[in-house]
């Protein structure tokens, strides 16, 4: 049972031993008892407790005063009057300097002590209950105003409460911000396109309504800067009037430098697209050249070094194009893609060339960026460069624990031991060196691992990881866990 310890103070000996049996019985309370508000006032100095029961009339200090001096040195701890003056003398005073509880002696024993005993833990579970909403209420007032973002809180469609941080972003005092809308300090169009009045009811409308939002935002400050900010908005359950809570993080630095980074990369795209351009004009008149030295010339030798200028033009071309798919990487937003349709897709971009498809990868969806039918192209293209003049590849899918394996395996000679990771390297290989590279840096982009696990002599199989959340059986949503 629980047990609160009481301080009892009178200056009847014979009292202070019957209440505390009395007090007791119940195993509710532990009792000590002092003789005199002097030791009372000691006792307390030594060692809290968690509450204390004091006689009216008592030599040198009443209990009034007594409960006075206990408010100014040790706060409020329960303070229980029990005396036998008249309730009328002594309530009101009692009461307006903090008394808890005002108990009459007289009458039956053990119906007044169980009374006492009622008002004692009454009163000590209430001033607890007190102190553990003074608890919550400061670790919230701190965690409101520690945030590093502005968090702002509504009733209805206006201010009622902000942090610092909040003040500090729209550069005003709290008197100012209260009581404003969020319309009258921002930019009058905002992100989504609509104007800030119908953009802040609809996302408040739907936050009271208790779905959580965010989206972009813009403010506009008294002073005229503009802030570009994410904002997250939902409903606070409390009692009393509706309120939602909006937390506020500034994002101008990263818009201006994404903004910066997309202009700059558009002028890189334009400056390699004319440099491509260019060069392979000037390659294709190489190849007009070369063409007619061979056909004036019937030197063996000669023809030679015409041979081995015309596969350097080749490989000049080769790595051309493949500045051009490189390019193309990340350029647009990874999205879900159907796995046998991206398969398909890219072995009818192969003209299949002999190549036998079988696909076991029904339902099954991946997020990648779009250039993953380019990766799959790629591997295609390699089983038809080494597996022989009329390979076989299957792609099939495994679950493995939260993760899907996509395999990708055809039945020519293998990888040797010794290249498997060697073949994802820039150019290493026969050809351009780049095939299996770009393929590796395609599914990155996303996430997703590729490593050669076949053995030798049985064919390559190339197993793609793609991590949990980065796939989904087709028209189930996402497949976490699956």
């Amino acid at each position: 049972m629980v047990q609160y310890s009481v301080l009892y103070v009178d200056d009847e000996p014979a009292l202070l031993e019957a209440g505390k049996i009395f007090l007791e019985r119940s195993g509710a309370l532990t009792i000590e008892t002092v003789p005199s508000t002097r030791e009372a006032l000691s006792r307390l100095g030594e060692r809290p407790c968690d509450a204390v029961i004091a006689d009216y009339q008592m030599p040198g200090m009443d209990g009034i005063e007594l409960l006075k001096e206990v408010r100014q040195r040790f706060g409020d701890i329960p303070f229980i009057l029990f005396t036998g003056r008249g309730r009328e003398e002594v309530v009101v005073e009692a009461l307006n300097c903090g008394a808890d509880g005002y108990i009459q002696k007289g009458g039956d024993s053990r119906s007044q002590f169980a009374e006492l005993e009622h008002r004692v833990v009454q009163a000590v579970e209430r001033r607890r209950a007190i102190q553990a909403l003074r608890d919550s209420e400061e670790r919230y007032r701190a965690l409101f105003e520690g945030a590093n973002d502005p968090i702002f809180i509504f009733e209805e469609d206006r201010f009622v409460d902000c942090n610092s941080k909040a003040l500090e972003t729209f550069q005003c005092t709290r008197e100012f911000l209260i009581g404003k809308t969020p319309w009258e300090l921002s930019s009058p169009v905002q992100p989504d396109g609509l104007p800030a009045f119908t953009s802040a009811v609809e996302k408040l409308r739907a936050a009271y309504a208790g779905q959580p939002q965010f989206f972009e935002w813009r403010i506009a400050t008294p002073s005229g800067k503009r802030y570009d900010v994410e904002t997250s908005a939902s409903r606070v359950n409390v009692k009393g009037p509706r309120q939602v809570l909006a937390i506020v993080r500034d994002v101008t630095a990263r818009k201006r430098t994404e903004a910066a980074l997309i202009a700059a990369n558009r002028k890189m795209h334009l400056l390699s697209g004319i440099t491509r351009h260019d060069i392979l004009n000037q390659l294709t008149v190489l190849q007009g050249n070369l063409e007619f030295a061979r056909d004036r010339t019937p030197d063996p030798v000669l023809l030679g070094y015409l041979d081995r200028q015309q596969q350097a033009l080749g490989f000049i071309n080769r790595q051309i194009v493949f500045t051009q798919d490189y390019q193309d990487l990340g350029a647009r937003a990874p999205e879900y893609q159907v796995l046998r349709e991206c398969v398909a897709r890219a072995a009818e971009g192969l003209g299949f060339r002999g190549l036998t498809l079988v696909t076991e990868a029904d339902g099954f969806e991946v997020y990648a960026d779009p250039m993953m039918e380019k990766a799959f192209y790629n591997l295609f293209e390699n089983a038809v460069r080494y597996a022989g003049p009329a390979p076989t590849v299957r792609v099939r899918c495994r679950r493995q624990g939260g993760s899907l394996v996509v395999v990708v395996e055809d039945n020519g000679s293998g990888i040797p031991a010794g290249e498997k990771e060697k073949i994802f390297a820039r150019g290493f290989g026969r050809n351009t060196g780049l095939g299996l590279f770009l393929v590796r840096e395609i599914l990155s982009t996303t996430g997703l691992v590729i490593r050669e696990t076949g053995k030798p002599g049985k064919g390559a199989r190339f197993e793609i990881l793609v991590p949990e959340g980065g796939w989904r059986v087709r028209d189930a949503g996402p497949a976490a866990g699956a």
